[in-house]
């Protein structure tokens, strides 16, 4: 008895192996196998890029982004979508590599078969459609005018990215002529897709953190403080100054988040300790993953107890160590406009098969929640008057709602960065809010990152 006991624990055991062994062939047929099968990185792909015709690329409105013609690929637009398109040759890049899947999956039915077998013809991928609109793309290229930078936009109810755009870019088209040329040139670094992938001092946009920490540290009490803003302050034997040495007066939260007053937040580092601030960075996302598909650089908060006085000054006003890419910006902003909660960034949005019906179809994803509703409350009020009576004022417009921060960040080789993230909600309801995100590198000032704000709003209002 007991040996047969032993023997049905022994069988026992090898059935549960055999059914888990069984349920993971199941998952992996039925889920995986298409992923792994379809991987840029299988060799197997060479072979079968030799039979597929590779589907087309379209923007949200249908307009032709992407196409394959006899001896490649084919860009109609050139370098406006070089990062987000991406490319094909010297390996995959961009929406090229993320929805390869697709593009490169055909459709074995009996007329494509016959098509194939007695007339030679390729299959044909499917065609993919983006959340990308191209008068908003057109709209950034435009804007920024071939300064470096970067400039995001997206649906923060969605996740949608609407627009994606760095300069310097590169022709796609012409990515084989160019390669040696494109990877060499390191001062221009025309591969790097600066909205996902730069890093920036922040700058005052950063004082949109130093305000949620001060907010959850104090509570209503915050906007009792005061301070008279002489256009400097001296702290710890360190000078700060405000933009220009401008002196502000008697400033409040509200006037001075507005007016972009660095003396105030410097003042506010007695009120706010470290731990607080980081742990506010800490949960929108510095030095962690992001959620989202594209490639991207991690943000970098580094002020802890140990690093120097000067430092932590420097840091709650947006300067110092802290660095932050277009993408994580614009999702700070997805987040506060939606009362905390951010949504998963996408730029793929469904795919059709060679008889028009859909493949593949994303949903807006909840990612999670990430700060209370009355703090957003406040923030949206305050990022409000920055563009009613602060620093961010050539934005107004009596037919949408626009907040935002401005932002200019130091450049120890050259002229300042110039930054902004903001919301723009319209009147009309049967039109998405947006939030964007822009970096002009040696903008100086924060100007010129309005002037391409400016640009993708009225091209969005003119929609």
């Amino acid at each position: 008895m007991k040996n047969n006991r032993y023997i049905y624990r022994v069988a026992s055991v090898f059935i549960i192996i055999f059914i888990c062994v069984g349920a993971y062939l199941g998952y992996f047929t039925a889920v995986e196998s298409k992923k792994i099968v379809m991987n840029p990185y299988n060799k197997r792909l060479d072979h079968l890029e030799a039979e597929v015709v590779r589907g087309n690329i379209y923007d949200a409105q249908g307009v032709l982004l992407a196409t394959s013609e006899e001896g490649g690929r084919n860009y109609p637009y050139g370098s406006t979508y070089a990062h987000a398109i991406g490319y094909v040759g010297h390996g995959k890049v961009g929406v090229e590599a993320m929805a390869n899947v697709e593009l490169l999956y055909p459709d074995y039915h009996a007329k494509a078969l016959l098509n194939y077998a007695f007339a030679g013809e390729k299959f044909k991928g499917h065609d993919v459609y983006l959340t990308l609109d191209h008068t908003l793309q057109e709209a950034a290229q435009k804007g920024l005018d071939g300064r470096k930078g970067a400039a995001i936009v997206l649906e923060p109810r969605t996740g949608k990215i609407r627009a994606m755009y760095a300069t310097p870019g590169f022709n796609p088209n012409k990515i084989s002529v160019n390669w040696d040329n494109l990877t060499q040139d390191t001062e221009e670094s025309p591969l790097l897709n600066r909205a996902t992938q730069g890093l920036y001092p922040p700058g005052s946009t950063f004082k949109i953190l130093t305000t949620i920490a001060y907010l959850e540290e104090k509570g209503d009490v915050a906007f009792n403080f005061e301070y008279d803003c002489k256009g400097s302050i001296t702290k710890d034997n360190h000078q700060i100054k405000c933009n220009n040495g401008k002196a502000h007066g008697v400033v409040n939260l509200e006037s001075a988040f507005a007016k972009s007053c660095n003396t105030y937040f410097v003042e506010l580092t007695d009120q706010v300790p470290i731990a607080k601030l980081k742990q506010v960075a800490d949960k929108l996302l510095f030095n962690q993953e992001l959620p989202v598909k594209v490639e991207y650089k991690k943000s970098q908060f580094s002020l802890n107890a140990n690093s120097s006085s000067f430092d932590k000054l420097i840091t709650y006003i947006g300067q110092g160590e802290t660095l932050v890419s277009p993408l994580h910006l614009a999702m700070i902003g997805s987040i506060l406009y939606n009362d905390g909660v951010l949504m998963v960034p996408y730029m793929i949005d469904y795919s059709l098969d060679t008889r028009g019906e859909i493949a593949l179809k994303n949903l807006p994803e909840y990612q999670g929640t990430y700060l209370d509703e009355k703090t957003c409350s406040t923030l949206k009020s305050l990022m409000t008057k920055v563009v009613t009576e602060g620093t961010g004022n050539r934005l107004y417009r009596k037919d949408m709602l626009i907040g935002g921060k401005t932002g200019t960040a130091q450049n120890e080789t050259s002229k300042d960065h110039s930054l902004f993230v903001g919301f723009v909600e319209p009147k009309d309801t049967k039109k998405e809010s947006l939030v964007l995100a822009v970096v002009v590198e040696q903008g100086g000032q924060g100007a010129k990152a309005l002037d391409v704000s400016q640009t993708i709003i009225e091209a969005y209002a003119q929609r």
